[in-house]
């Protein structure tokens, strides 16, 4: 097996590559993404598909806010789908009240951060189960107030073509201009990936880590829990309500009847299924959850192949908890230990003879 310690090799030096300069591993990532609006100008990606790789890429930005909640600070929410929901309405509304893109932007998200932060300080009195429903009837609310409130416009909010930086007007109905807009929010993804690396990486990030292990030791090391835990739910909710912000800009008309429990859940599963406290592996998470599905089981199985997301998160709780992004790792460590027991058995043998 010497080409796997070839390939051990080599990724390690990687890995430790990548440590030293995270940098360039995100830069890489992004020279990633933006093959796929290459591709859909060569004809190899579809309209359609380009719209689905278009969704993960937006999706991902929420499911890292959650993984900052759920993976970093042990908390919950169940209401992820209602911030997402505001962050694209938000933008509409403010578009409609006559301001520029950035500065809608800007006002949505601290009007939905500023919620976030409210449900932060309410997450002190419940622990738990009661944290879910509490963030549950949150999210209902919001989608209630979307479909319900007569400013965001009955059943949808047409936003029409963006004009960003008051230059560049861009339409999603181009399929020129649509593969820009792919490779803007390309780079948002990135630019929020590296946001969290520096959050994790920090104090802050030692602080939720240390909340979600234990909190009364956390208290005890004089780590004030309504301060981490405003702040969890404040970025948890910032991340969402940006994913929304990018739904906006890529869709450019904005439905207010989706931003439901379902999305929230799937949102929970691309974090599970990918991996707790893993940057890329959020990507890979959503991928799996939604881009699987839709890209290439879809055309086989129809509606059923939703199942597959089902059955997959039943058997990653079950068997595997650390998430895809970990596989690798595991893998390699399950190699070693294998190769151990048999020199352990080759070693006992020779002694016997």
């Amino acid at each position: 097996m010497t080409w796997f310690k070839r390939m051990d090799a080599v990724f390690a030096k990687l890995g430790a590559f990548f440590k030293k300069v995270p940098y360039v591993g995100y830069a890489a990532f992004l020279g990633f993404l933006l093959l796929i609006p290459y591709l859909h100008s060569t004809d190899v990606v579809s309209s359609g598909q380009l719209g689905i790789f278009a969704y993960i890429v937006i999706i991902t930005v929420a499911a890292l806010g959650l993984n900052i909640l759920l993976g970093y600070s042990g908390l919950i929410s169940l209401g992820t789908a209602g911030f997402v929901g505001a962050g694209a309405l938000g933008v509409g509304v403010f578009l409609e009240l006559g301001l520029s893109f950035e500065l809608a932007a800007i006002a949505t998200l601290i009007i939905s951060t500023a919620i976030g932060a409210m449900i932060g300080i309410f997450s002190l009195k419940v622990e738990g189960i009661y944290l879910a429903i509490a963030t549950l009837f949150v999210g209902e609310i919001l989608r209630q107030i979307f479909t319900t409130v007569p400013i965001f416009g009955g059943q949808s909010i047409m936003i029409g073509s963006v004009t960003l930086l008051g230059m560049f007007e861009l339409s999603t109905f181009d399929q020129g201009q649509r593969r820009i807009l792919f490779a803007v929010i390309a780079f948002l993804l990135v630019v929020m990936m590296i946001l969290m690396h520096h959050i994790v990486k920090s104090k802050t990030g030692r602080a939720l880590l240390a909340m979600s292990r234990s909190s009364s030791a956390a208290q005890a090391m004089g780590i004030s829990l309504i301060k981490y835990r405003l702040m969890a739910f404040s970025l948890a909710t910032f991340f969402a309500t940006f994913s929304g912000i990018m739904y906006a800009l890529y869709n450019q008309s904005v439905p207010t009847t989706q931003w439901t429990l379902d999305l929230s859940l799937f949102i929970i599963a691309m974090v599970v299924v990918g991996g707790y406290k893993s940057i890329y592996g959020t990507f890979i998470g959503a991928f799996i959850i939604y881009g699987i599905p839709n890209l290439y089981l879809k055309e086989i199985f129809g509606d059923v192949s939703f199942i597959f997301s089902g059955l997959l998160i039943i058997l990653v709780i079950l068997f595997y908890q650390n998430g895809v992004a970990y596989l690798a790792t595991d893998i390699k460590l399950l190699y070693y230990k294998s190769k151990r027991r048999m020199l352990g058995g080759a070693r006992g043998n020779s002694t016997n003879d």
